[in-house]
């Protein structure tokens, strides 16, 4: 019988491990909860719901352990973009730091529609206009599917990495005259 096992790191050694790189955790942090009010300003849901900051801490320690580990078993020094926004996606969803206030239903997924709107962004890229305000169908259904994987079917942040690369990947492939398929399919 497999034994199951795990290992307690304190947060200190956490904190300690990413202190010497210019303070990453305290940058995150503050760039986050200032995502996050912007986000709870703009939605017009001020005092109906509010950031926990313990909560996103938590979150922080979480995402910065699995990317320490992550980085320690591929013996790497820096991740790509996808990997940073799926990950800290994933445990934002896990820890939930945008907490509700008032009992309205439409606040039910509003940790989803944050992470949402965070990918989206990414997604972005430099374009002035953001993702989810330009006029196009096949955006406003892939957002509504995204939104939909994000409230019930997300479990892994190695299944939103895949899903991000698929869309930069279909970003070049549609950007092309010819037929990539072949190209693209020498990389899998």
């Amino acid at each position: 019988m497999n034994s199951v096992r795990s290992e307690f790191v304190k947060a200190s050694k956490v904190l300690e491990y990413f202190a010497h790189n210019n303070d990453k955790f305290e940058q995150r942090f503050s760039s986050l909860l200032d995502n996050m009010i912007d986000f709870i300003k703009k939605a017009g849901i001020e005092g109906k719901v509010t950031v926990n900051e313990l909560s996103l801490g938590y979150m922080l320690l979480d995402y910065f352990e699995d990317i320490r580990r992550l980085k320690e078993f591929h013996k790497i020094e820096h991740i790509n973009s996808i990997k940073i926004v799926a990950y800290t996606s994933y445990w934002f969803l896990r820890r939930k730091p945008i907490q509700i206030l008032e009992q309205e239903k439409e606040l039910l997924y509003i940790n989803e529609r944050f992470v949402l709107a965070y990918i989206m962004d990414f997604m972005s890229g430099d374009d002035e206009v953001p993702i989810l305000l330009r006029e196009n169908d096949g955006l406003k259904s892939f957002s509504e599917s995204l939104f939909y994987f994000l409230k019930y079917r997300f479990r892994e942040a190695s299944s939103l990495e895949i899903m991000l690369t698929a869309f930069f990947a279909g970003q070049i492939y549609q950007e092309k005259e010819i037929d990539l398929s072949g190209c693209l399919a020498k990389y899998v």
